[in-house]
């Protein structure tokens, strides 16, 4: 029998070269901001997990110029590879800083065309990951013996210090509960088309 992949969920992964150059500083500047910058989410289940969507725009801030400037031609190659005849710009860029027993609910970026993350601060072996799913189960599946890529649901990005992943913004994800109380900070960003 001939298989033939008519929907797949691309998603793009990439490690920034210079990150070991900007860690500490980024790090420490969003951990500044903090201490003055409003969080937001207050109406969601993960209410307690700091983030500034809408109270903070990195891609606004000089000192993240190098790397919004990275993830932008990361961006670009992404949409070159599927033959995206579009160009995109940046709407909103933001970080997320998770603690012990913080976490993000499943939900999408509806609204936008490509959205990104980036791992700033992490341990990859204790940290909490960042799940994608294909669609919700209506729970009908048929059992699978062996998971592969193309059967799983689901499947998880551990946060890797310098690695950026790109995605449509149609894509449910979410982070795991952060079971550590080592630091996690990631940069979120979304895309839309120029008109």
């Amino acid at each position: 029998m001939h298989i033939e992949k008519f929907f797949p969920t691309l998603i793009g992964l990439t490690d920034y070269s210079y990150h070991n150059l900007i860690e500490e500083k980024l790090s420490n500047k969003c951990l500044s901001l903090k201490e003055k910058i409003k969080k937001s989410g207050d109406n969601w289940v993960a209410s307690k997990t700091y983030n500034t969507i809408s109270t903070y725009e990195i891609n606004k801030d000089e000192d993240f110029k190098e790397l919004n400037d990275w993830v932008m031609s990361q961006i670009e190659e992404y949409a070159s590879i599927f033959k995206y005849k579009n160009k995109f710009y940046c709407e909103s860029a933001w970080f997320n800083i998770y603690n012990k027993y913080d976490f993000q609910e499943i939900h999408n970026h509806s609204g936008y065309t490509l959205s990104a993350i980036y791992f700033l601060k992490a341990d990859p072996e204790t940290c909490a990951k960042t799940f994608f799913y294909s669609n919700i189960s209506d729970g009908l599946d048929p059992d699978i013996e062996n998971f592969t890529k193309d059967t799983f649901s689901k499947i998880n990005c551990p946060p890797v210090p310098g690695r950026l992943i790109i995605f449509k913004s149609n894509i449910n994800h979410c982070v795991e509960r952060q079971e550590s109380n080592d630091l996690r900070i990631s940069l979120a960003y979304n895309f839309k088309k120029q008109q």
